[in-house]
């Protein structure tokens, strides 16, 4: 069942229905660990379920038209309290937990309940860690602390112990393609939506028609070149075009394998001629080193246009 109020949601039906029933219920956990890999959407369904918790007009299910649900919405409401590193490489401090400890002392500004996220929670240092531990063991009224994280086993036993756990898992094309996202899309992420998150679906499936029928039919060189015109432009597009490339390599090593779940399922229309694995690890070397360079002063266009012309050689009979 898709509930209205969850229909940006891809998936997870089974987990919303059980944070759905927390709410009409009345027996909200004081703390829940959503786990599970990165992108499948954990961080929107915390959202939501603070929506549904805070409702001032359909508890459960949400209006999306009352002050609660606006404020939430533009991201204004002084009770979702979003708490994590300032950068990729920096950790979540002692300091950021006692600010969280401060906040939940006190009665929410607003809301029923106050939500505290923190994401990703496997990023919190020792002293933090067990600084939120404390507060676990002895939870404040009317707030809900959410860890979210992408691996859960670097977190301390003792705050899993504490928490309901709720395991999210990578989306199913199949199951999802009455869903609001192409399968095509779940497919290349291993339904992980986020692994896209730089890039609308519109522009990914019309980037993926143009690399397939320039492939298959076409100038792949003169298709790079155009989006690679120089060094200087082009370049937020190459993550784009080397997940592309590299699910082409991987359905080409499924079928020399006699497989047939492939992520582009085009090709199993083809009358592919004979792929070696000689020609597949030059793919792979040549794949490798855009990726070693794409930091570095290589030529785009002229690496991804040599990676492509290999794909055309095995794609076409």
């Amino acid at each position: 069942m898709k509930w209205y109020m969850w229909r940006n949601i891809v998936g997870h039906e089974s987990l919303i229905g059980t944070l759905r029933t927390f709410v009409l219920t009345g027996k909200l956990p004081h703390a829940l660990l959503f786990a599970g890999p990165a992108g499948v959407g954990k961080t929107m369904v915390a959202r939501e379920f603070f929506k549904a918790v805070n409702c001032l007009d359909s508890p459960g299910d949400a209006c999306d038209a009352c002050r609660s649900c606006v404020k939430m919405d533009s991201g204004s409401h002084p009770d979702f309290i979003m708490v994590g590193p300032s950068d990729n490489r920096t950790v979540i401090t002692i300091e950021h937990i006692r600010g969280v400890i401060s906040e939940v002392s006190l009665k929410p500004f607003e809301a029923r309940f106050r939500f505290v996220v923190i994401e990703p929670a496997e990023r919190m240092n020792n002293p933090a860690a067990n600084a939120l531990l404390k507060t676990l063991e002895e939870p404040p009224g009317a707030t809900l602390i959410v860890l979210v994280t992408h691996n859960p086993i670097l977190l301390l036993p003792t705050i899993v112990s504490r928490c309901q756990v709720l395991r999210f898992t990578p989306l199913d094309a199949v199951a999802s393609s009455k869903g609001p996202t192409d399968p095509y899309i779940l497919r290349l992420t291993c339904g992980t939506l986020g692994g896209l998150k730089d890039f609308d679906e519109a522009q990914v499936l019309s980037v993926r028609s143009e690399i397939l029928q320039a492939l298959l039919d076409g100038d792949p060189v003169r298709l790079v070149n155009r989006y690679f015109p120089s060094q200087e432009k082009g370049g937020e597009l190459l993550p784009l075009f080397v997940l592309l490339a590299e699910s082409l390599i991987r359905d080409l090593f499924v079928l020399l394998h006699g497989g047939g779940d492939l992520v582009n399922e085009e090709l199993k229309r083809l009358p592919l001629r004979g792929v070696d694995y000689l020609e597949l690890e030059e793919a792979v070397s040549c794949l490798r080193s855009i990726r070693r360079g794409s930091n570095e002063n290589i030529r785009l266009s002229n690496a991804l246009g040599e990676l492509f012309m290999r794909l055309q050689q095995m794609l076409c009979a």
